[in-house]
């Protein structure tokens, strides 16, 4: 086979990838006869487009799958895609309102219809991108979350959970996303720094005197209209005669409430003293709890002041912070504002909206997640569930030791709609179907008129199911049988809470086994600086871009090459990709080099008698075995970018630099085919799961067996030949090379200038041999030096031939003429010597003289070669 000149991975990706596809080679059937490797990707959202993140996190995945498969096993990588209900509610919105429309004119049966067209249209793009990117999951087994069967495994798992008492509706503290008009979760929130200030108020013991009372600090006095008490810490010394007291509440002074002591206040924080608002602060709701307080709301899901339970008199009706500031200017019109600083603190912000989160109280729908947390507590702690690396362990543990019950219920449209009706009277029903809800509303209560709950389940309860539920659950099928639990799970670290945790606790409670044993936390992506990569800072990397640029062989080699296990930054510099591409350069070119040979190749993996092979030969050989073996191990460990840097430096440095170099000496003409086309062969299974499409038409070019390097079988040491002590004699002779190259450098000899070697004559004949090819030089044999070889070729002696040193002397001689020549002509010009600063002046003078002691310097060197200069 014939193979172009450059390599074009802009023709040649999309073609072997179209081959794979339609072949089937990323499909299987599960197997019970082989050892299963099963991984399920991460769903990303139907919204999703690929980003830099996607390399870490996706491109580990295919690696991985393609090298289980290689080793023979059932190896399956299952893809689908997340129907993300904030974020495609969003889209749609936003399309809406562009289009002059709102989304209750369509309706929620009209919204959800376009919703769908709006998934089956635009969802599939980051499919397209991933097959760009040369990533093989099982395509044919694709799934989404709104799919007809994993809908009614959600539905199946509510029910159950529900039954069982772990679901429940309650009034609770909720994130409130005022723009979307939903609860979002804990997870779903950043905290951003924002300037804001931190006002101090006096809240007095008598309204008829304002001056004596106690402060409190707060960030949001707009929420004091709620306020229920004051706390302060039980050893705060400064507070022990306040404590019990009532003090009334400013601005409107129409209600008193006690100064309570509770453990949960800061003494450091402000004046030690806050204001407790357990309808709006979750922290102040706790306390709430644990002193039985009031809970009464004073802004409403529009993020307006809104007076139900308790007045709120003028501000009634005003946005939460246009009334922060009318509350502060009222504050301050009756003595009552005692400081105001500012203040830089995190604020809590919806990641979908981008707007600020009003903590409320909202009957919402619970999961009761102590019970399930402990036994996924405990996996942990026992051993069976692992983190790599491992301290993220300690985040995993925090979350679930710090979890709240799991608020399930969101208020939009385009989700799993929650399989609950009420009855006329209210009474709930919980069902799979609405047949059979009715069949339970007739039995239990005597009726059949029913309303269905509007709310949808949060997006992670059925992320939740997804390593059982791709699988056919709760169906018992041979996916299910062979392929639950996976073996590794490979994500993001800021997703443990949102999706491993749940994966671990309702794996466990559904399924009785974790859904899987490792989760692998990929590095967080950052610019070469350190910073978050964004589009406002304008430093974001397309991967699409970066693909037509270099190749996706090339992208993915960059990525992987940056991944370290001890650190959990990757900061992407595009100059990696630059040097990936010379890689693949070099590949192609070594590649056309050995199907270039004269003699042609043999029959695949066919070697040459161990007796006839050369000093390189068994090197080289050894050196694939070694290769071998820590590849297998270093990809059984997850460590992606040492597996790259080592598959790297034995193609590149000792494949190319080295063994094909050496394969132009004689001594190897025999036998350099079969060895080149056996350890090529074998080199490009190695790559293959970093590499995937280069090392496949690398592959095919060579002689092999098989229609696909995809199904190929990976190297096997124990099949590969190891010669230790000859490969310890070839690094001897690397090393005699190295400090050839090294003298030849110090002459100022051109790498390709060819010099002459001194060898002793007690250096082996099969070392000598290779010398000339490698050290581009000329050999004479000198006297025995040393005990052993490693003696002998210390003692090489390296000089360049007459004729060439006198060139090279001539050449130099010349240039520094010319500069003498430059220099005198400036130093002989008395304009530039009188107007030039002195030190400028002095600076060329130097230079002169030193250019006139290196001509020096040369003239005697060709004197002494008996030429004039």
């Amino acid at each position: 086979m014939d193979l172009p000149k450059h390599y074009d991975p802009a023709t040649i990706e999309p073609r072997l990838y179209q081959r794979w596809e339609r072949n089937g080679y990323f499909h299987e059937e599960p197997d019970p006869a082989r050892p299963p490797f099963i991984i399920c990707m991460p769903p990303p959202n139907v919204t999703d487009r690929a980003h830099l993140g996607h390399g870490s996190t996706y491109t580990p995945m295919d690696v991985l799958t393609r090298y289980h498969r290689m080793l023979g096993e059932n190896a399956d990588w299952l893809p689908g895609s997340d129907h993300a209900a904030i974020a495609t509610e969003a889209v749609l919105v936003r399309e809406l309102t562009r289009e002059g429309r709102r989304r209750d004119e369509l309706g929620r049966e009209g919204f959800v219809a376009r919703a769908w067209e709006w998934s089956r249209t635009y969802g599939g793009a980051i499919d397209a991108q991933f097959r760009r990117l040369g990533f093989g999951p099982d395509w044919a087994r694709s799934r989404f979350t709104m799919d007809d069967a994993l809908s009614a495994a959600v539905r199946r798992l509510f029910v159950r959970l529900y039954r069982e008492g772990l679901i429940y509706r309650g009034t609770r503290l909720v994130n409130w996303d005022p723009s979307a008009r939903t609860t979002v979760s804990d997870a779903e929130l950043e905290h951003l720094e924002r300037e804001g200030h931190l006002w101090r108020i006096r809240y007095p013991f008598a309204k008829e005197d304002l001056t004596q009372g106690v402060e409190v600090a707060t960030t949001r006095p707009e929420t004091m209209l709620g306020d229920v008490a004051v706390a302060v810490h039980p050893n705060d010394r400064r507070y022990a005669d306040a404590v019990g007291r009532m003090v009334w509440l400013p601005p409107l002074f129409d209600r008193a409430i006690p100064v309570i002591a509770d453990e949960a206040v800061d003494p450091e924080f402000g004046t030690g003293a806050v204001k407790v608002t357990p309808a709006h602060d979750h922290v102040d709701y706790e306390i709430g709890k644990r002193h039985g307080l009031a809970m009464p709301s004073v802004i409403a899901t529009d993020a307006r002041m809104s007076g139900g339970e308790v007045g709120v008199g003028p501000y009634a009706g005003l946005d939460r912070f246009v009334a922060r500031q009318r509350i502060v200017d009222d504050l301050r019109a009756l003595g009552v504002l005692v400081a105001a600083q500012p203040h830089r603190h995190a604020v809590a912000t919806s990641e979908r909206s981008g707007e600020i989160v009003e903590p409320l109280l909202s009957l919402q729908w619970f999961v009761k997640v102590a019970p399930l947390a402990a036994p996924a507590l405990e996996a942990y702690r026992s051993g069976e569930l692992r983190f790599v690396p491992e301290r993220y362990g300690r985040t995993y543990v925090h979350w679930l030791e710090n979890i709240r019950d799991w608020n399930i219920s969101r208020q939009i449209w385009w989700g799993h709609q929650l399989p609950v009706w009420y009855t006329p009277d209210g009474r709930e029903i919980v069902a799979e179907t609405e047949d059979e809800a009715l069949e339970i509303a007739q039995r239990a209560y005597g009726t059949r008129e029913l309303t269905r709950d509007c709310d949808t389940l949060d997006t992670w309860f059925s992320s939740g199911i997804w390593p059982f539920s791709i699988l056919g659950w709760p169906d018992e099928t041979p996916e299910l049988r062979c392929w639950y639990p996976s073996q590794a799970l490979i994500t993001g670290g800021e997703i443990i809470f949102l999706w491993v945790a749940r994966m671990v606790m309702l794996g466990l409670h559904v399924m009785g086994r974790l859904p899987f044993p490792d989760v692998v936390i990929t590095p967080l992506v950052f610019d070469a600086a350190g910073r978050k990569m964004s589009k406002s800072l304008g430093n974001a990397i397309d991967p699409m871009v970066l693909v037509d640029r270099y190749g996706a062989d090339a992208f993915r080699i960059s990525v992987l090459r940056q991944m370290r296990l001890e650190s959990q930054e990757l900061r992407y510099n595009e100059s990696r990709c630059e040097e990936a591409r010379n890689f693949n350069n070099k590949i192609w070119n070594a590649t056309r080099y050995v199907l270039s040979l004269p003699e042609g190749l043999p029959p695949p993996m066919t070697l040459p008698s161990e007796a006839a092979l050369t000093l390189a030969d068994r090197w080289i050989l050894t050196r694939l075995h070694e290769t071998i073996v820590q590849m297998s191990d270093l990809l059984g460990r997850y460590d992606f970018g040492n597996a790259s840097e080592t598959i790297w430096r034995f193609v590149w440095y000792e494949f190319c630099d080295w063994y094909l170099e050496a394969t132009k000496a004689g001594v190897n003409a025999a036998t350099r085919a079969p060895v080149l086309s056996y350890v090529w062969n074998a080199a490009m299974r190695l790559l293959h799961p970093i590499a995937p499409f280069i090392s496949e038409e690398v592959w095919l070019s060579l002689p092999h067996d098989g229609e696909t390097i995809v199904t190929a079988n990976w190297p096997d040491p124990l099949e590969v030949p190891a010669f230790p002590a000859d490969a310890r004699e070839f690094v001897l002779l690397q090393r005699a090379v190295e400090r050839v190259r090294n003298l030849r450098a110090g002459m100022g000899l051109h790498p390709r200038e060819r010099v002459v070697l001194d060898v002793p004559a007690n250096v082996p004949d099969a070392i000598a041999a290779l010398l000339p090819p490698l050290a581009t030089a000329t050999l004479e044999r000198c006297p025995a030096a040393g005990r052993d070889t490693e003696e002998a070729l210390a003692a090489l002696g390296v000089r360049a031939s007459r004729d060439l040193l006198v060139e090279r002397y001539r050449k130099q001689a010349a240039q520094v003429r010319s500069e003498i020549e430059r220099g005198e002509k400036k130093l002989g010009n008395e304009a530039f010597v009188a107007k030039a600063a002195p030190g400028v002046v002095a600076k060329e003078r130097e230079k002169l003289e030193a250019y006139r002691g290196e001509l020096v310097r040369i003239e005697a060197a060709l004197v002494e070669l008996k030429e004039p200069a």
